[in-house]
């Protein structure tokens, strides 16, 4: 037998199945504090964006951190933090309609370095997707984040599966690599158009239909 039998496919979210759009995020938060949209890049704290992704900080705590990762005082009001975080989720990618076919076949599911706000108060109540999947590994809920092994091993093991019998989609480089390396068959998420032919490649069920 050649190959191994793909019955599992872990799609991540932003820039696969949703645009995101940091740079609106940085440009509403630079007109909260006044100052450029550079500067929020800039002092961006990523240590505790990490940490809260990977479920260590509540979201007040991470409010905070980002506030005071700016010059004192910081006048940043918290509702308009979290509108700015809003603002970063954007439309569905045509690459959810290639999710709701799949789903018909095989079993798919969300490996996503994410944050509890965004899920709860935004994905879960704004979008398709998560009504088209048979599961999710969060990051804040795993307590690691791609592309650290561990999140791997709990996908595979949430989903009940091999590693070898998954195909996971990442638009990031250095994820796909650590899924790679742990026995996943991993794509680089380019396009919709590349992304439909490597699934052909891999011969999925439904991807050749026109």
């Amino acid at each position: 037998l050649s190959g191994n039998m793909i019955t599992t496919i872990f799609f991540d979210i932003g820039g696969v199945l949703l645009n995101i759009h940091p740079e609106r995020t940085f440009q509403y938060l630079s007109d909260c504090i006044d100052t450029e949209p550079d500067d929020i890049k800039n002092n961006f704290p990523w240590d505790a964006h990490n940490d809260y992704e990977k479920g260590r900080l509540t979201n007040k705590e991470w409010f905070i951190a980002f506030k005071d990762s700016f010059p004192q005082p910081c006048c940043l009001k918290e509702s308009d933090f979290w509108h700015a975080w809003h603002l970063l989720l954007g439309e569905e990618k045509r690459t959810v309609q290639l999710l709701k076919t799949l789903s018909d076949t095989y079993s798919t599911w969300l490996l996503s370095n994410t944050n509890p706000k965004h899920i709860q108060d935004e994905i879960e109540k704004r979008y398709l997707f998560p009504q088209l999947i048979d599961g999710a590994v969060y990051s804040f809920n795993a307590g690691y984040r791609k592309p650290e092994e561990s999140i791997y091993r709990i996908a595979a093991d949430n989903a009940n599966v091999l590693p070898e019998n998954c195909i996971f989609i990442d638009d990031r480089y250095e994820n796909v690599q650590a899924a790679i390396r742990l026995g996943f068959t991993g794509i680089h998420f380019k396009s919709y158009e590349q992304l439909e032919m490597d699934l052909i490649q891999h011969n999925l069920k439904g991807t050749d239909q026109r």
